[in-house]
């Protein structure tokens, strides 16, 4: 339900329906001071503050909590090969039964993302030739739609690319039709648009609408969330951005939202 005195939505609860029967404060306490204020705090980057709460969960043998801790890890950029690498390390320091608990819970929700055993492996310290210079040309590989639930209008994925070597920079460019966007959402450490032909608008949460064009780059701030896509009148192309971690996708921009943009 929509609250009387913003009109919008709540944000979702990250407390387990456990908690939400059994102990209503605590799940206030969760929701509003540990995820609201403790995790949204910027003196550790969010894949930091991943990286430490896996340690801790581990060091203090509460895999259960694992579960949720590990996908936001993943979702704020840690690789699974750091996480393979984190539960070594730990069981030299915090003990070998609480290190040897963690693989498992760690496994179901690796396959539950369609990754791998090879994905927990390091990435090569050294680069083959064709990775030391690696083009992608504009018309190669797929052209692939995007997503009705990710897109409204027409919107295209071309040269979608990602860093060699360690680099964990990658992105794509990204074409839209008149009145196409994005729905709102938000990287773990940021995007980056670099607008090559047309112009569009971007628009943070509860922020004004901004026009971009042909030449010029915007900037969105790790975690903020956000949408971006062509004016009503003018197509859009731009080549985004972002470092690590997957996106995660919130509510879509309504026509009514988005016909507000054009005042």
């Amino acid at each position: 339900m929509a609250s009387p005195a913003t009109g919008q939505e709540p944000a979702p609860s990250v407390a387990p329906e456990d908690m939400h029967w059994v102990a209503p404060a605590l799940t206030g306490y969760t929701d509003e001071v540990l995820f609201g204020d403790v995790w949204e705090r910027t003196d550790l980057r969010p894949r930091d503050r991943g990286l430490v709460t896996l340690s801790a969960l581990i060091a203090g043998g509460n895999t259960a909590q694992m579960t949720g801790h590990v996908g936001r890890a993943l979702d704020n950029g840690v690789t699974p090969a750091e996480i393979s690498g984190l539960i070594t390390h730990l069981a030299f320091y915090s003990g070998w039964p609480k290190a040897v608990s963690a693989p498992g819970v760690t496994r179901q929700v690796l396959k539950a993302r369609g990754l791998a055993a090879a994905d927990m492996q390091a990435a090569p310290a050294q680069l083959s030739e064709a990775d030391r210079l690696l083009i992608v040309r504009a018309a190669s590989g797929p052209v692939t739609r995007g997503a009705d639930s990710n897109f409204t209008g027409s919107a295209h994925v071309s040269a979608p690319f990602s860093g060699r070597g360690g680099s964990r920079i990658g992105g794509a460019t990204v074409t839209f039709a008149a009145g196409a966007r994005t729905a709102s959402h938000r990287h773990a450490n940021g995007q980056t648009l670099v607008v090559t032909s047309g112009c569009g608008w971007v628009q943070r949460d509860g922020g004004p609408v901004e026009e971009i064009c042909a030449g010029d780059v915007a900037t969105i701030a790790p975690r903020e969330a956000h949408w971006h896509g062509a004016t009503a009148t003018s197509p859009l192309t731009h080549v985004a951005l972002s470092e690590g971690g997957g996106v995660e996708w919130l509510d879509q921009v309504t026509d009514a939202e988005y016909a507000r943009a054009s005042r």
